[in-house]
């Protein structure tokens, strides 16, 4: 009787949830502007809870779309509030800046939707981008020159991506592939896959796993990490020069490799070199108590 008893209130609260999942009204307002003058500095572009799509494509002008959302069950709540996400699109100097923000002119109203907003950028693929986000993604595609990013709790997704990328996350998640270039990533609590990128590549890296798999085409790799496991995936164990240090856990090599640690009992460091020539790009990776495990892709 009570299992009974129990399967119907779990079957009215799913009902009741789904009823009110339905009742949610969204409230959409679209703006789109086309900037004809591309600016020597590019764009910046400051997220707040949003959404940004950034596309390079073959085209001289940069076009913006916008979402403003809001959500709620009542229609006209999410209409009246819909006003309270303030947005700019303005030229300063030579760039263009585009921003958002969440601003009631009562302070003391408490807001009662749920507001976000998406960008759709397309610009020229070689313009330079700085990016600013907050608690929302970004998705990064055929973007060459200069990038800039700086995110916290953010999802970071990014295809073909040539030139130099300065990135700074906290508290997010990326998921790379196809960069070349010259790559800089400074990370707290961010994990990482990095798929198929070359170029010069540096990672500082705090609590946060990296799983990175690097080109044929990879010039150097330095990984100095802390609190984070270093995985390396490569097509050839003799296709890259190596210098792995690991204090207060381990490294794993494949078969090849797995004879040449060398192990301070003092200290509780494991090292690891070899040198494969000089055509050979290097990897440096130094961590700190968590392993570097260094795998062929194709190896039983």
């Amino acid at each position: 009787m009570m299992k009974r008893l129990l399967f119907i209130c779990l079957s009215i609260g799913l009902s009741v949830a789904l009823q009110a999942q339905q009742k949610v009204q969204v409230v959409t307002k679209t703006i789109r502007q086309d900037l004809k003058q591309v600016l020597d500095s590019g764009l910046v572009v400051t997220g707040r809870k949003a959404e940004v799509e950034i596309t390079g494509w073959n085209k001289d002008y940069i076009q913006i779309e916008l979402d403003l959302i809001a959500k709620h069950p009542k229609k006209k709540i999410a209409e009246e509030e819909l006003a309270y996400i303030q947005y700019s699109i303005v030229k300063k100097g030579q760039h263009y800046e585009l921003k958002n923000r969440f601003f009631s002119t009562n302070n003391k109203i408490k807001v009662r939707s749920q507001l976000s907003v998406v960008y759709r950028i397309f610009l020229p693929t070689n313009q330079r981008v700085k990016i600013s986000n907050d608690y929302g993604p970004l998705h990064l595609r055929n973007l060459y020159g200069e990038l800039s990013i700086d995110a916290k709790f953010s999802e970071v997704f990014m295809e073909r991506f040539f030139g130099t990328l300065n990135a700074k996350l906290d508290y997010s998640e990326i998921d790379a592939k196809n960069l070349d270039g010259q790559l800089n990533f400074e990370l707290t609590h961010t994990n990482v896959l990095l798929n198929q990128f070359a170029g010069d590549v540096t990672f500082n890296n705090r609590l946060g796993d990296l799983e990175l798999y690097p080109s044929p085409m990879l010039q150097s790799l330095n990984v100095n990490s802390r609190s984070g496991k270093v995985e390396l995936f490569v097509d050839a164990f003799d296709a890259f020069n190596y210098d792995v240090q690991v204090n207060s856990s381990y490294i794993s090599l494949p078969k090849a490799g797995s004879r040449m640690v060398k192990v301070d009992e003092l200290t509780n460091e494991h090292s690891f070199k070899l040198s494969n020539g000089v055509s050979r790009a290097n990897i440096k990776i130094m961590n700190m108590l968590n392993p570097v495990r260094i795998l062929v892709s194709n190896e039983d």
